[in-house]
């Protein structure tokens, strides 16, 4: 009988953090979809980071509106160093048309912690409109 109780608590205890991850995972799209609506020339971006035994790869990649005419990327790797990331590689791109994708690699200690810093901007005319986001 004991058993049976501890079993069914056990099952009620993970149903509530795998309930409780796929509400933070949805509260982070709605930001992200929030943030999108308010974007004048941004119609979409996203980044990664993959980092491996010998190397960290990070992609940055934007679309813009329709009425956009370039876009630009900016990535910069940091590395986090007592308690601050600080860029240790910045690579920047500058795309005609409204879509633009980047993917680059550098070799890394794999004891060390290190996040992307990605700027996407979209330009239409004189006009632009940049986005910084981070991932990790």
């Amino acid at each position: 009988m004991k058993k049976l109780v501890l079993v069914m608590c056990s099952v009620f205890v993970a149903m509530v953090l795998v309930f409780s991850c796929f509400s933070i995972i949805g509260k982070a799209e709605n930001e992200y979809e929030k943030n999108l609506e308010r974007l004048t020339y941004i119609d979409g971006y996203k980044g990664s980071i993959n980092k491996g035994l010998l190397s960290t790869t990070v992609s940055a990649d934007i679309t813009g509106k329709s009425n956009v005419t370039s876009v630009k990327i900016k990535m910069e790797l940091q590395k986090l160093s007592d308690g601050s990331y600080s860029t240790i590689e910045t690579w920047e791109q500058t795309f005609s048309g409204r879509n633009g994708s980047m993917e680059e690699s550098k070799v890394t200690n794999p004891l060390s912690t290190y996040r992307l810093k990605a700027t996407v901007t979209a330009y239409s005319g004189s006009n632009s409109e940049s986005q910084t986001f981070y991932e990790y």
